[in-house]
């Protein structure tokens, strides 16, 4: 895919996704206009919160970098979009999309709705499992996906506040991604992208000029 179709079909499964988000919500008889009630508190909250993952991440990459290559390795092929030519502006709107999309569907829709019925502690688990299985990640990656999750779940269980942890997973996964393209290129993951990215013709021409 070029990085044309990899955002635009981000962008269509974001508005699938928030829209479902939005179809539960109203489903547990929740008035709409508390969905997402916007303020300035929320801003600046969640940039803190994104912040604070970004400082724990940051410990973990640069502080264990055998740890942090492992994890590269595994995620290589899941997020092989990230070898093309995405720009700054482009992890920025993916980052966007996941997000609000994301924190629509698993914490405004199904935690939410599941702690209806199961209780706070059910709803945050198995909402957060849930998220972390629709990413079809290694197990590994499937586990601290979870403890991701719980964590937001457990931060808009307390505030009720869905734009906190909606800019809060933006703004920590604009560096995530970022950090994971980086990776990705020093290590040369995944190993085939810029053979398979070239034409054909043009990579059997350079061979044989190094032949010759």
């Amino acid at each position: 895919m070029t990085s044309r179709q990899v955002l635009l079909a981000i962008t269509v499964q974001a508005v699938l996704l928030t829209a479902l988000g939005i179809g539960i919500w109203h489903f547990t008889d929740r008035p709409f206009d508390r969905f997402l009630v916007p303020q300035w508190a929320s801003v600046v909250r969640g940039f803190a919160l994104g912040g604070a993952f970004i400082a724990v991440a940051a410990t973990a990459f640069y502080g264990f970098p055998r740890f942090s290559e492992k994890m590269v390795r595994l995620q290589s092929e899941t997020y092989r979009f990230l070898g093309g030519r995405l720009s700054f502006a482009a992890f920025v709107w993916i980052s966007i999309c996941a997000g609000v999309s994301e924190e629509a569907q698993f914490r405004a829709g199904l935690q939410t709705l599941l702690t209806d019925y199961l209780g706070a502690f059910a709803g945050i688990l198995l909402s957060s499992i849930v998220f972390a299985l629709i990413h079809l990640s290694k197990p590994i990656i499937t586990a601290l996906l979870v403890g991701i999750s719980i964590v937001f779940g457990v931060i808009y269980w307390l505030t009720n506040d869905l734009l906190l942890v909606m800019i809060g997973h933006a703004v920590y996964d604009v560096f995530a991604l970022a950090y994971l393209q980086r990776e990705m290129k020093r290590l040369g993951l995944p190993e085939d992208t810029e053979a398979s990215d070239a034409d054909p013709q043009d990579t059997g021409e350079n061979a044989s000029a190094d032949n010759r």
